[in-house]
């Protein structure tokens, strides 16, 4: 059994779903969050508390890491920035990099049970392929900024999995969208431009887009039977550009074809004098607006066995049609997505036992992090963590 529930990235539209079904469950949680941050949703309920720090900060997050029973509490940490622009972006790598390697470090310091990471599918290496995925990250091998920052992010957290026998599972999602999050998160911006210009991007290039909903279920049951070590992918339905936009006109009623902007707007070659048109006309520039579409073209992610997510798992229309109406995901979640609870935390169980056992002798490099639990059924694609160099374990 959990004790107690720890959300990192409490003010976000995913930290918030995540809370909300916890609380639907009756569980007890701890959310951390910055002072600046609307906490008014988490006012008024006696299995909440909420403590204030950041996770860029490790000594604002002591009191978040201070639990009575630390062996049997998971940490969910959904905290992270996203910019697809191509400019370096500080903000984005001290929340994605630092602040991970931060929550890794006082999970390991605090001895906290299990730790469920937001990572990104984007953030693997796309040179390594096959019917059995290893988890490979290098920052070198992806494409922007983001992925760059999850790709490194993700690549320390493997290490303290196998160098220090942190027990933790990853989320591998393509793009996430759905109801809940900022206007100025990416997919709002390019609905919201699109919607008043109705200009789209050139064709070609696409996505795999997975709603924010079963993101958050399949994160609380990974908390409860992924296998340490590992990591599912949460591929989603892939989308061209055309076939994104046609799918919103369907939803708005709008019954007209989807224009395309011009190819020298988009242009690489000419960005300097487009960019400089769009900064001195204060309108929206395309190429940043869609970058969505430009940046990792075609990627696409295979599912290649059962994961976590249920078969039932919200469409990309129901998705889209609830962003652009400002559903509230919040609000009767687990009447959207219902999270099996039977058996509960068997695998979790089973990790922290099986820690409890190795913290009482002298590490030995050449037996597995953890027995292999059952795996979770459902469609997402499992990649596990290469075996540790017995050798040279360093």
């Amino acid at each position: 059994m959990v004790a107690k529930y720890l959300v990192s990235g409490g003010a976000g539209a995913l930290g918030k779903l995540i809370v909300s079904m916890l609380l639907e469950r009756g569980e007890k949680v701890r959310v951390l969050m910055s002072e600046l941050s609307d906490d008014s949703m988490y006012h008024n309920n006696p299995n909440l508390e909420v403590c204030y720090g950041i996770s860029t900060d490790k000594d604002s997050m002591v009191e978040f890491f201070e639990t009575e029973d630390p062996r049997h509490s998971v940490l969910i940490h959904a905290d992270e920035y996203i910019s697809l622009s191509d400019s370096t972006n500080l903000t984005m790598r001290r929340v994605n990099v630092i602040g991970a390697e931060n929550i890794v470090d006082m999970c390991l310091k605090r001895k906290i049970g299990r730790l469920v990471y937001l990572s990104s599918a984007y953030a693997l290496n796309p040179e390594v392929q096959g019917d059995t995925m290893q988890l490979h990250f290098d920052r070198n091998k992806v494409e922007g900024e983001y992925a760059k920052s999850k790709a490194e992010a993700a690549a320390y957290i493997m290490e303290k999995v196998v160098m220090n026998r942190l027990n933790a599972v990853m989320v591998l999602p393509t793009f996430i969208i759905g109801p809940g999050y900022a206007e100025d998160y990416e997919i709002n911006k390019v609905l919201n431009s699109y919607l008043k210009d109705g200009v789209a991007p050139i064709k070609g290039g696409g996505h795999a887009f997975v709603d924010v909903r079963d993101v958050a279920t399949t994160m609380l049951s990974l908390a409860e039977t992924g296998e340490a070590g590992s990591g599912y992918i949460i591929s989603g339905e892939y989308k061209t550009s055309e076939e994104f936009f046609k799918e919103v006109n369907e939803v708005q009623g709008i019954d007209a074809p989807v224009k395309t902007a011009s190819r020298l707007v988009m242009s690489k070659s000419l960005a300097k004098f487009v960019d400089a048109y769009y900064k001195i006309t204060h309108k929206d520039n395309p190429k940043q607006v869609y970058a969505l579409f430009n940046d990792n073209p075609n990627a696409k992610f295979e599912d290649t066995g059962k994961g976590v997510i249920p078969d039932n798992a919200i469409s990309f229309k129901s998705s889209i049609s609830d962003s652009i109406n400002g559903v509230d995901s919040t609000v009767k979640t687990l009447e959207v997505r219902e999270v099996s609870a039977e058996p509960k935390m068997t695998a979790f169980a089973r990790a922290v036992e099986r820690q409890e056992k190795l913290a009482q002798k002298p590490a030995s490099y050449s037996e597995p992090i953890v027995p292999a639990p059952t795996r979770p059924a459902a469609d997402t694609a499992e990649v596990k963590a290469p075996a540790p160099d017995t050798e040279n374990p360093n």
